[in-house]
C-alpha cells in the first residue's frame, strides 16, 4: 500500500481555503459616524436621471448613489450599507456617457440624457462641496451645462 504525503505548506492552504468558503463576513458598522444622506441633481432646471452621485472625503474615500427618473438619489457607503461618514466632502456628478465618451462634444447622440455633458466643474474638477452631519443630511445641486 502506498501512502502519499502531502507537504505541510499545500495541507495549510487547503484549510484556509476551505476556511474561507461558506459563509458570509457579518461587518459591524457601530463604530462608523454613518448619516443617511439623500438629495436631488437637476441640469438646467431639469431632473438628471441616471447620474453617479459621489460625496468624497479628503482621504479618497468616498459613499455614492445614483439619481432615478426624478434625479433622486441616495448615497450607500458600500454595497451592503447605506450612508455616508460625517466631514467636509467634494461632490462629483457623472453620467455615464462622461466616463464612456470623455472626448467627445456632446449635442449628438440619442440618449434620453441632456444633450448637454456635465461640466468638469460638477466631477473631474469639482467645485461643489458638502458638509455632513446629522443636521445636514439633504442635498440638492441645480447644474448648469453653460457657466
Amino acid at each position: 500500500m502506498k501512502v502519499r504525503v502531502f507537504s505541510p505548506g499545500f495541507v495549510l492552504s487547503l484549510l484556509m481555503l476551505c476556511a474561507g468558503c461558506g459563509g458570509s463576513i457579518n461587518a459591524d458598522y457601530s463604530n462608523l459616524d454613518l448619516i443617511d444622506v439623500s438629495g436631488k441633481v437637476t441640469l438646467d432646471g431639469q431632473p438628471l436621471s441616471g447620474a453617479t452621485v459621489a460625496f468624497e472625503a479628503p482621504d479618497g474615500t468616498y459613499s455614492s448613489g445614483v439619481t432615478d427618473e426624478s434625479g433622486a438619489f441616495t448615497l450607500m457607503f458600500n454595497t451592503e450599507k447605506s450612508g455616508c461618514l460625517t466631514g467636509d466632502k467634494i461632490v462629483r456628478i457623472q453620467v455615464k456617457t462622461d466616463l464612456e465618451n470623455p472626448d467627445e462634444e456632446s449635442g449628438e447622440g440619442s440618449s434620453n440624457q441632456p444633450q448637454s455633458k456635465i461640466p468638469e466643474r460638477y466631477n473631474k474638477k469639482s467645485t461643489l462641496e458638502a458638509t455632513v452631519d446629522a443636521n445636514h443630511t439633504t442635498f440638492e445641486f441645480d447644474l448648469k451645462s453653460k457657466p
